[in-house]
């Protein structure tokens, strides 16, 4: 931070809160929360799903209220009774659901507010002018007369940012802005947000990703079960302390097994896969046992492949190897036929039928469904709760009421009461905090113990070197290089995720 940012430091801070208290139903879900950042800081929101990071977002930016404490304003006592009444005070919220106009201009979204005010004719010429110079001095660059339907996620959550900034906000709360983006997406936006910092803006960054926290943030605050666990400069705490503040217990990395691939059998092997535009000429196997982690940037056809494999897709040509028996995987109903499960990236619009029970959920991929469950079948889904620790309160609750965690076990619950050999992970931990993510990968290292073989795709680096025992590389349709545990590293899966070639013999 620069001599003025320090100077506003010392002074009263740009926003406090003060013993904020939420309770729903009588159960309290907020207890004595004390937060305060200033001008030019960047302060880590951080907690599990569920600890009350969105109920203290939202009391913020006047959403709901609180039933007792006070919300600040460099010294000055406000009331939020409204969003309105939030950005007036230039606090401004931006969630993981966007509200941006997909049939306007990103001109018009950008000065949406302005442009409904303006009176008589629209110098189109001089709002797309202005466009252009207001993003492009925060670094973003786009064509500000196309549809803001075109744009990709990355580039819609970089208007969102900027038509905050456009409102003069001082204080700007990142709600979750990284968690559908890839590696270099994530760059640019995390650049954006150090360029809001030095120019005095004070931003609550709330995000499950440890990199991004201890790349960014000045302070941390930690929220358990609504209880302020714990807050401070981020300087002075670890990655490891911190998980275990938000958790409550020390989160370590299991080893992965040792797998001897030329001995384990193959479960599934794809050859000369391909598809117009979308992959190109795929091989490789997968054995029983293995972790198979596929990494590339967004787009490089990583969710395709598993579609592909998942019979979700349509391809030109490949064929398909189950335990040494070509098969023919036209659908996802055969897939399922011949082992095969997938946990979608879109695990709430493609994975659950949110509507339903977690326990219907549960046997949706069933051969032995039914809608009346006799009392074997609750037993079994009450065992799935119990072993993947699934928080709920009952086995008859909405499945789209849990949180993002408790969803996917719920996904992985569905495959694994089919029996399934083989399983797709398209991002399976995104969004999820961090304490589910342990869970989730511990239940992978025991399934892979019985003999399940896993494909794990995941934008999280970090999370492809610890989970995966061999490790696919993949560029614009292809698969550029193959890595063995002992010898991958960021830097190298980075060298071939930009279309790098590997010179290694593939291990099939």
């Amino acid at each position: 931070m620069g001599e003025a940012v320090h100077a506003a430091a010392r002074s009263a801070p740009l926003l406090e809160m003060r013993d904020i208290a939420k309770s729903y139903n009588g159960i309290k879900v907020l207890n004595g929360i004390n937060l305060t950042v200033n001008p030019g800081e960047v302060l880590a929101l951080v907690g599990e799903n569920g600890a009350g990071k969105s109920t203290l977002i939202k009391i913020l930016s006047g959403a709901i209220t609180a039933d007792t404490g006070d919300i600040l304003i460099e010294g000055d006592k406000v009331l939020f009774q409204t969003p309105h009444d939030a950005e007036q005070s230039e606090i401004v919220t931006v969630y993981q659901e966007l509200n941006l106009f997909a049939h306007l201009s990103v001109a018009e979204n950008l000065f949406f507010s302005r442009h409904r005010q303006v009176k008589g004719m629209i110098n189109w010429k001089k709002m797309n002018s202005e466009a252009k110079r207001f993003l492009e001095d925060f670094g973003v660059y786009l064509k500000v007369d196309q549809p803001v339907s075109r744009l990709s996620i990355a580039e819609k959550q970089m208007l969102e940012i900027a038509k905050a900034l456009h409102r003069k906000a001082r204080v700007m709360i990142l709600d979750e802005p990284t968690a559908v983006l890839g590696g270099d997406d994530v760059g640019r936006l995390l650049q954006i947000v150090r360029r809001l910092r030095d120019r005095g803006v004070a931003v609550i960054f709330i995000s499950h990703r440890l990199d991004e926290i201890f790349g960014l943030a000045d302070r941390y605050l930690v929220l358990k079960d609504g209880h302020q666990v714990d807050d401070g400069s981020i300087g002075d705490t670890t990655p490891d302390d911190l998980v275990g503040k938000m958790v409550g217990r020390q989160i370590t990395a299991a080893p992965r097994d040792k797998i001897r691939t030329d001995a384990a059998p193959k479960l599934l092997r794809v050859e000369n896969l391909s598809r117009k535009g979308v992959l190109t000429e795929i091989h490789f196997s997968l054995h029983a046992g293995e972790v198979l982690g596929i990494a590339g940037l967004r787009g490089s056809g990583r969710t395709e492949l598993v579609r592909a494999i998942f019979g979700a897709d349509p391809v030109d040509s490949g064929v398909f190897y189950i335990r040494g028996s070509r098969v023919d995987i036209g659908s996802p109903g055969e897939a399922v036929r011949k082992g095969i499960g997938l946990v979608p990236e879109d695990r709430g619009n493609q994975g659950l039928f949110k509507n339903l029970s977690a326990s219907h959920n549960m046997f949706m991929a069933s051969k032995k469904i039914k809608w009346i469950y006799p009392r074997e079948e609750q037993n079994t889904a009450s065992g799935f709760v119990d072993s993947l620790q699934i928080k709920l309160a009952h086995l008859g609750v909405p499945v789209g009421s849990l949180s993002g965690g408790n969803q996917q076990k719920v996904v992985l619950a569905k495959w694994l009461e089919t029996g399934v050999d083989i399983l797709l992970l398209d991002e399976p931990t995104r969004g999820i905090d961090v304490g589910s993510k342990a869970q989730i990968y511990s239940v992978v290292r025991d399934l892979c113990k019985q003999g399940m073989g896993i494909i794990l795709i995941s934008s999280e680096l970090t999370e492809i070197l610890e989970n995966s025992h061999r490790i696919l590389v993949m560029s614009k349709g292809r698969i550029t290089g193959e890595l063995d545990r002992e010898t991958a590293t960021e830097e190298l899966i980075m060298k071939y995720a930009v279309g790098g070639s590997s010179n290694e013999k593939r291990s099939e």
